[in-house]
């Protein structure tokens, strides 16, 4: 199922359930196409009238999710100037939905999008897209440092961003955190502006040697 197709009413229930019940805690694994579409109201035969398979049914439906939560973030992203600028205002965002979802839910998505084989692939429209063309902006404005390849960085803010998502699984613990989320967020994008961002001193450089 294609995000620019405008989804049937029975599609639309199918991947509203997948949501819901991800956000309850369930695991995407253990997920069945019964439960699936008995919260969607719908009969169990009808999901396999639109999907191959549960597989096919789990991946379009949060593959939806995620490009849908990507794409509504591209306006708020593209009033930001600067790399520094579009990936604090990233994690600001993460922060709205995090601050939602139930700790079972954060894990889980946790292990959708960074473990599960059937999410590791490049798939347009998502959130690795939307990081690639953070960092090749960034890279044509001369802010990132040249010696890291794009794909390079594009990992490395991958995994802040996912140390970002399980600090806040962790965060929803009864015991109190030792930081606060600013804190780990500050640190994040220091250690992010300290790896892959060029310093005063390497723009310098390179300007000279531009000149000459």
């Amino acid at each position: 199922m294609n995000k620019e197709e405008k989804l049937s009413p029975k599609v639309e229930a199918l991947y509203r359930a997948v949501m819901e019940l991800l956000l309850e805690g369930r695991e995407v694994g253990k997920m069945k196409v019964s439960e699936i579409t008995g919260r969607a109201g719908i009969g169990k035969g009808t999901a396999y009238e639109y999907f191959k398979s549960r597989e096919h049914l789990l991946m379009d439906a949060l593959d939806y999710y995620q490009k849908s939560w990507s794409e509504s973030i591209q306006e708020e992203l593209s009033r930001q100037n600067g790399f520094m600028e579009k990936i604090s205002c990233l994690f600001d965002l993460l922060d709205g939905v995090m601050t939602k979802i139930r700790k079972e839910a954060l894990e889980e998505i946790c292990n959708i999008f960074f473990f599960y084989p059937m999410f590791r692939r490049k798939r347009k429209g998502g959130m690795a897209e939307r990081l690639r063309g953070i960092v090749e902006e960034g890279k044509r404005g001369g802010e990132l440092k040249e010696e890291y390849p794009n794909e390079y960085i594009v990992l490395t803010l991958t995994g802040k961003i996912f140390n970002y998502i399980a600090y806040y699984a962790g965060m929803k613990e009864e015991e109190p955190g030792e930081c606060t989320p600013e804190q780990i967020k500050g640190f994040l994008l220091e250690s992010i502006r300290k790896e892959v961002v060029k310093q005063d001193g390497e723009a310098e450089t390179e300007e000279r040697i531009m000149r000459v």
